[in-house]
């Protein structure tokens, strides 16, 4: 099969970005990259393994999901339909807490899903004490524990299996990171069909899709040392209500200050607060 008729394939089964996606099934399948796929347009590609793939991309399946990794901050994370797909506005939440970890500082990683978000800061900042994931899903986390092996960062991490809601990790940590599930649950159903593919226990926050997202904000700062750090990814069009809710904790006394940042659309997406 040759690429451009892999392109018209993935078309015909309604894949927003055939030609990215087609470059990125070719060179996972055969090692070549972009630049060597437009120089051979012709070349016959061996059309059993990639209709493999066009099968299970007519059920909607994620391509993540296929490959079985995705890329995330320069790194391979190991990805199932257990756990969420690592997104690249997510990367902002990251870059924040690299610059604003202390030396030797510990993490914990809440709602861990792959361990993404916690491995990734771990890996560019050996300093780190120790890095605790958790998460209410034993799935995921098996996920996360198979990743922090692949990236050699088991030593420095431990795995907790909670509901953040009920309980976070004991202890206290210098910066608590976490990407809940935000999106309302009347919103669920009018998800793409790949995203809804993903486990639906990491993306349903409940009416107005801030349950998790509340408790988190309340509970979080127990668990902080003093001027820890608290950051958290939400939704697109929720920076407004998270405004409210932290103007209140600061004027209480919760939290000394926090700022929100955007994302790589301009759009509010992470919460950073100092306890």
């Amino acid at each position: 099969m040759r690429i451009s008729e892999l392109v018209k394939e993935l078309e015909c089964i309604g894949v927003e970005d055939p030609k990215t996606e087609a470059q990125l099934i070719i060179e996972h399948l055969f090692g070549v990259s972009y630049a060597k796929a437009l120089l051979e347009r012709d070349r016959d590609y061996d059309s059993e393994k990639i209709l493999e793939i066009l099968a299970k991309r007519k059920e909607k399946i994620p391509l993540q999901y296929i490959f079985g990794k995705w890329g995330f901050m320069g790194l391979d994370f190991f990805v199932s339909p257990d756990c969420l797909i690592p997104r690249p506005d997510t990367e902002i939440l990251v870059y924040e807490a690299q610059g604003l970890l202390k030396i030797g500082g510990s993490v914990a990683d809440l709602c861990t899903g792959s361990g993404c978000i916690g491995l990734s800061l771990l890996s560019t900042r050996a300093d780190i004490e120790r890095l605790v994931m958790a998460d209410i899903s034993r799935d995921a986390l098996e996920m996360a524990r198979k990743n922090a092996h692949a990236l050699g960062l088991s030593s420095k991490c431990t795995l907790v299996e909670c509901d953040v809601t009920r309980s976070i990790p004991e202890g206290r940590f210098d910066m608590i990171v976490s990407n809940p599930p935000y999106i309302p649950s009347i919103d669920i159903e009018r998800l793409s069909d790949e995203v809804k593919n993903e486990p639906r226990l990491a993306l349903d926050g409940g009416e107005d899709g801030l349950d998790i997202v509340r408790s988190l904000v309340e509970r979080v700062p127990e668990h902080l040392n003093e001027n820890g750090y608290f950051l958290m990814e939400f939704g697109f069009d929720q920076g407004e209500k998270i405004a409210q809710i932290m103007e209140k904790k600061v004027t209480d006394g919760v939290y000394k200050s926090y700022k929100i940042l955007k994302d790589y659309g301009g759009n509010d997406r992470v919460l950073v607060a100092q306890a």
